[in-house]
């Protein structure tokens, strides 16, 4: 095998299938973003695309540009493009509010559809989720109960009174990735529906949500999907679910005729009974930008790359970082592992501190955890590289100190 240098990940680069895609996003030439599952980057095309929105459709056609333009359908045109990067069929998915909102209106069906009252969850689940969760046993089912185990005691925590199951696919800090199918046929049989985050998966991991038998799910627009900060989320209910489905925020926009103005609430008959108020335009058709940008690249090369990159990732660290205390809990088998690795330090947050000083761009978790988030789309080989070399040198000659440091401040 060649020797472990960074011309080895510059031929790498060279000979990478992908690497045409990154000349299409707006990158600093000077910095390194490997928080891809934080924030994605800037398509090019989305300058565009917006300043044709401002500057151009909405000056020139002002309301008329709903109709003229298909505004109002976005929501589901933009659902359907996630739909294909997701797994799932036309009409199944639509873009939304923010991800917690979406997550709201999908565990609040979930809990209507069911005489049941339990919510199973992760313990270690992202806390947002953790949040809703508990607010709608609070204020809104207040006869419904959350329950918390280990991810690994969640299949034999299934009973009578679990009325869905609430999980991230990927662990957001560790990225260990949960059987999805395997969870879903369980708690189907056991008589629960299943509600996934795919916020740390979508544009990142192959889904088959249709194939391996999802019920709901929610995900975010602003990560691997590069739809800018704030971008909506999406919802997907599954076909045999959609008619009956019942989501407690009921605006107009979620109605069957909404342009009827009636005075009483009928829901759309599919995916649109989802929605609720005027789609954010602006944001929205960043979303597409990123969304149709993600769809043109093949899945299973956009694996194959996450997976190189985080494998390289967790070799580099183990070799050249574990002798100086770092840790890498993130799953080494990559049929567990995200698309992210979590390297563990006491230092962590000055270790991040220093690497930005250095043009390099992770995430800090708390208390010490950092992740390393390489998109497949606009990271190269040796960003991997330059990034375990600039924290070998932090750990060593330029800050020896961080071996002995608490994180913090």
């Amino acid at each position: 095998m060649a020797a472990l240098d960074r011309s080895f990940f510059e031929a790498l680069d060279q000979a990478d299938p992908l690497s045409s895609f990154r000349a299409r996003f707006d990158l600093p030439g000077d910095r390194v973003f490997l928080n891809g599952n934080s924030l994605g980057a800037p398509p090019k095309s989305t300058w565009n695309r917006l300043a044709r929105l401002v500057g151009q459709d909405w000056r020139d056609d002002m309301n008329s540009g709903w109709w003229k333009h298909g505004w109002l359908d976005l929501p589901r045109t933009v659902g359907d493009r996630i739909g294909r990067l997701v797994g799932a069929g036309p009409g199944q998915v639509v873009v939304g509010e923010s991800t917690s909102v979406n997550l709201f209106k999908l565990l609040c069906g979930a809990l209507r559809s069911s005489t049941r009252r339990t919510v199973l969850t992760d313990s270690g689940n992202f806390p947002s989720d953790l949040y809703i969760a508990d607010g709608i046993a609070a204020h809104v089912h207040p006869d419904a109960r959350v329950r918390r185990v280990p991810a690994p005691d969640l299949l034999d925590a299934l009973d009578d009174d679990v009325a869905v199951v609430m999980l991230s696919h990927a662990d957001y800090r560790t990225a260990e990735i949960l059987p999805m199918k395997e969870i879903n046929e369980r708690a189907h049989a056991a008589g629960a529906l299943v509600l996934w985050d795919l916020s740390h998966s979508a544009g990142v991991l192959p889904l088959a949500l249709d194939a391996d038998g999802a019920d709901l799910a929610v995900g975010c627009g602003y990560k691997y999907l590069n739809g800018g900060p704030g971008a909506p989320g999406y919802m997907y209910v599954a076909s045999r679910l959609l008619p009956g489905f019942e989501q407690p925020i009921t605006g107009w926009l979620g109605h069957a005729d909404p342009f009827a103005f009636e005075a009483e609430y009928r829901p759309d008959p599919g995916v649109g009974r989802l929605t609720t108020g005027c789609p954010p335009l602006l944001s929205l058709v960043a979303l597409d930008e990123g969304v149709a940008l993600a769809g043109e690249a093949d899945p299973g090369m956009v694996r194959a790359k996450s997976t190189a990159l985080t494998g390289w990732l967790i070799e580099l660290t183990t070799g050249r970082l574990g002798p100086l205390s770092v840790e890498v809990p993130t799953p080494a088998d990559p049929a567990r592992r995200g698309g992210h690795v979590a390297l563990r330090h006491p230092a962590a947050e000055r270790l991040a501190r220093g690497l930005a000083a250095h043009g390099i761009a992770v995430e800090f978790r708390s208390p010490e955890l950092l992740r390393l988030a390489p998109s497949p789309l606009f990271n190269r080989y040796v960003d991997v590289w330059d990034a375990v070399a600039v924290l070998e040198r932090l750990l060593t000659s330029e800050h020896r100190s961080l071996t002995y440091g608490v994180a913090g401040g």
